[in-house]
């Protein structure tokens, strides 16, 4: 430990001793090696502040700060850094791959697959990028109103989360589905029982049987929000009755929650986007 508290230090002492921009290529590169050396991430992320300073047009610089801060769940931040490293340096996979982790764990899922099919055009031998693309396409399809299988429910479930969560994340595999209700009622129409067969056949599936689900229920800002708290509440609870009578999922497996107008998915400002805010949430506990 005291041997890390000493280069820290040094380190440190030399950086502040550097004049801002006017650092040498190879002087960067030292700078660099000296922090990927660095364990300690608040250490790390001190020196990665004064290396911004140093040395202001390195792409890696700027990517290294950007997954510093995405592994102390500062992800506006870790986007931030992301996206100036892809301007620095247009020919960097890594942070395309990077930016696009952050966006599915804001929920941004469209963004996420601009993001990683632009890395993979740069590395397309990219397996966790390709597996991560997949992913999200799933989740778009999902969201915007599209079929998708019990095999793909259950692959978004199974989801490896290795990433701690913080405000504003997805703390879990999640998938948001437009199911369909009577318009201003929680009554399942048939489309939305077509939909529930296949997250029921996953739910009841050896993958996924005995684990536990949330079910949230949210809607569009049309109407008093009083009236759509209670809506949001009442849909999701007719979800779950309808997946615990019809499919084998206990149901002390499924939380129900409802949030009514307060979480939207998009803008409240087109009717398209209304469409994604009405909707039911499953994400695994």
């Amino acid at each position: 430990m005291s041997r890390y508290i000493c280069c820290f230090v040094i380190l440190f002492s030399l950086m502040l001793n550097l004049q801002p921009g006017k650092v040498s290529a190879q002087e960067c590169t030292a700078i660099k090696e000296q922090i990927k050396k660095q364990r300690n991430l608040l250490q790390k992320k001190e020196l990665l502040s004064q290396a911004l300073t140093s040395c202001p047009k390195d792409a890696e610089v700027c990517y290294l700060c950007a997954y510093t801060d995405e592994r102390l769940r500062k992800y506006e931040s870790a986007m931030a850094h992301y996206l100036k490293a892809t301007e620095l340096d247009k020919t960097y996979a890594k942070a395309y791959f990077g930016l696009g982790d952050i966006y599915m764990i804001l929920g941004n899922a469209d963004a996420a697959i601009r993001a990683f099919k632009t890395g993979l055009q740069l590395s397309p031998q990219n397996g966790r990028a390709q597996a991560s693309l997949e992913l999200a396409e799933i989740k778009r399809k999902s969201e915007s109103g599209g079929d998708i299988t019990s095999a793909e429910f259950i692959r978004v479930m199974q989801e490896s989360k290795s990433k701690e969560t913080t405000a504003g994340a997805l703390d879990g595999p999640l998938l948001r589905m437009q199911i369909h209700f009577r318009i201003d009622s929680s009554q399942l129409t048939d489309d939305a029982l077509e939909q529930l067969a296949v997250v029921g056949q996953a739910l009841s599936s050896k993958a996924l049987q005995g684990q536990k689900f949330e079910i949230s229920g949210h809607t569009d800002n049309s109407g008093p929000a009083e009236l759509n708290l209670q809506l949001s509440k009442e849909r999701a609870e007719q979800v779950k009755k309808y997946l615990c009578e019809h499919y084998t999922v206990a149901p002390e497996n499924l939380l129900v929650a409802y949030f009514g107008d307060t979480r939207p998915a998009a803008p409240n400002s087109t009717a398209e986007y209304r469409a994604l805010n009405r909707r039911v949430e499953f994400k695994k506990l």
